[in-house]
């Protein structure tokens, strides 16, 4: 399957855009042309067989390159949770230090969500525990609602007895 250059740019284009229109405009000389033609000359190329094949190779590409797997994620909320404000700080006396990024091991510096200069210091957050622990216990299975079984009889009938006869009086 071979493309010409003019095709396969128009093709990273489009993955790129995900608008056929524009990935033509970038791909193609198209100063003199009218927009319906772009429109046109774009869905034409997206009817030819090799480019819905060569998207398709490239979209598949970009899907196997930005997956990642369900114990990736719990890897990662499991770091979030463990993590503690003194992997990152010692406290000596009543001066705190901070230790730099560079020697914070991978599972800690995952669980940082932004660190930023304040007045007087930096400002360290980490990502939330709870909503960490809540998406974990989704993920595992442990907030599954629990059923309950309730069986019995209801008299209806004597109840309703006792309703007509209370009625009446």
């Amino acid at each position: 399957m071979k493309l010409t250059l003019k095709q396969e740019a128009f093709c990273n284009y489009y993955i790129e855009t995900g608008n056929a229109s524009e990935a033509y405009r970038r791909a193609y000389s198209c100063e003199n042309m009218q927009g319906d033609t772009i429109n046109r000359k774009a869905a034409e190329l997206l009817q030819n067989g090799k480019i819905t094949a060569r998207v398709g190779e490239l979209q598949d590409q970009l899907q196997r390159k930005s997956d990642i797997t369900k114990e990736e994620a719990l890897v990662e909320l499991a770091n979030i949770v463990r993590s503690r404000v003194t992997d990152i700080m010692n406290v000596k006396g009543t001066r705190v230090v901070v230790k730099s990024l560079s020697e914070l091991p991978d599972n800690v510096t995952s669980s940082i969500a932004s660190v930023k200069k304040v007045k007087g210091g930096i400002e360290i957050r980490f990502y939330d525990k709870i909503a960490a622990i809540d998406r974990l216990s989704k993920m595992l299975g442990w907030d599954k609602p629990t059923s309950l079984s309730v069986q019995g009889s209801v008299p209806v009938a004597e109840w309703l007895k006792s309703f007509s006869e209370n009625d009446e009086k």
